[in-house]
């Protein structure tokens, strides 16, 4: 049971490297992996850990969970840019028109995007059982809350 575990974590962390396509963080000194990957790395652990996931669900649910992170990334530069462009056509008191037209824009585009991402969150959700269902609706409520826990203490500790 323990050894089917470790494996499980093992091909799972090994599966996660070859998806993200990032080196594996060496704790060595010197080295200095980027934080945001190492969190990810964290999420991905935990999660696969919390919801007691098969390799099978892993298999599935990381790619798709992967393209989730990619699109809401991708929104948020693009989203940037479109309120960059509001932001710019009001400083140069812009017609209502062309003001309306941005902000149209941009809701419609965030519409859309709502609607890809909970396509993307339902194909997930299809393939846990519903007790990992609710696991993995509590993992995304608290799990950023104790990592910014975390941080506080580090930033604490290091003073």
């Amino acid at each position: 049971m323990k050894t089917k575990k470790l494996f499980l974590i093992f091909s799972l962390l090994s599966f996660t490297f070859i998806l993200f396509a990032q080196p594996f963080p060496c704790p060595c000194p010197g080295s200095n992996p980027k934080p945001i990957e190492t969190i990810e790395n964290l999420k991905i652990w935990r999660l696969t850990e919390e919801l007691d996931l098969s390799e099978e669900q892993s298999a599935k649910i990381f790619p798709k969970w992967k393209k989730l992170k990619e699109l809401k990334e991708k929104r948020r530069e693009e989203r940037e840019k479109e309120i960059e462009k509001l932001s710019e056509l009001l400083a140069k008191k812009a017609k209502d028109d062309e003001i309306k037209k941005q902000v149209a824009l941009i809701k419609e585009k965030d519409k859309k995007h709502r609607e890809e991402c909970e396509k993307l969150e339902e194909e997930i959700f299809s393939l846990l059982t519903p007790v990992q269902q609710a696991k993995y609706l509590l993992f995304h409520l608290n799990f950023e809350a104790r990592i910014k826990g975390m941080i506080k203490k580090l930033k604490r500790w290091k003073r």
